[in-house]
């Protein structure tokens, strides 16, 4: 688990990580606590920060994930934000050239 905590501290999220090493969320958090790192607080998607991805999203279109990458966030919560701002979604990269 020393490399887990590695990976932590450099940045890389408990979800990643669990996906990583196929553990649960909880359970990286369990040995994150145990080798005394601390949390890192989470970002909120205040109404400044969702007004910004908005504008970034809609006039600039970029990706969720490159929004979150800027706001340090995940892309997930990014389109979660703007959905519930009623922002009309793009189609994922991926599945726009299945579209023809």
């Amino acid at each position: 688990m020393i490399e887990l905590v590695k990976q932590y501290r450099h940045g890389a999220p408990m979800l990643k990580l669990g996906k990583q090493y196929g553990l649960h969320r909880n359970t990286v958090e369990a040995h994150l606590r145990r080798a005394g790192v601390v949390k890192r607080p989470m970002v909120k998607m205040t109404p400044q920060l969702v007004e910004r991805a908005t504008k970034l999203y809609v006039e600039e279109l970029w990706t969720t994930a490159q929004i979150g990458k800027k706001l340090s966030v995940d892309a997930s919560t990014v389109a979660k934000a703007l959905k519930r701002r009623g922002v009309r979604m793009r189609p994922a990269v991926a599945k726009r050239g299945d579209a023809t």
